[in-house]
């Protein structure tokens, strides 16, 4: 392992859960926004999509019917067997490019152990 990625390794927040390694990342994303209520042209035109930021534990990636996606957990449980809570999964590709490089990075890094 280069020593650049070592030293990026030890700076990232991680907690270890059932021998594995999980890193905490701060990561953003678009997210959909919907109204149901009747609106005329000017507010249409002022409906955007929202940007996200989520601070959480990265599970895995994980790829199915072609896409990848991405799971993340924000707290956890030790006893009396480990758990996970505030779960989630998104695909990779409504991350903006930072975080997608981010969020490789992390797993790379839980893949080495």
């Amino acid at each position: 392992m280069a020593r650049r990625e070592k030293e990026k390794e030890k700076e990232m927040k991680s907690v270890t859960i059932d021998n594995q390694k999980y890193f905490f990342l701060k990561i953003r994303w678009v997210d959909i926004v919907g109204t149901s209520t009747l609106e005329g042209n000017t507010e249409f035109d002022k409906l955007k999509c929202a940007n996200i930021i989520t601070e959480a534990y990265l599970y895995d990636i994980f790829e199915e019917g072609g896409r990848e996606y991405v799971r993340t957990f924000s707290s956890y449980s030790m006893d009396p067997d480990p758990g996970y809570g505030d779960r989630n999964v998104y695909p990779i590709e409504v991350f903006d490019k930072p975080s997608q490089k981010a969020i490789r990075e992390a797993h790379r890094a839980m893949l080495k152990g």
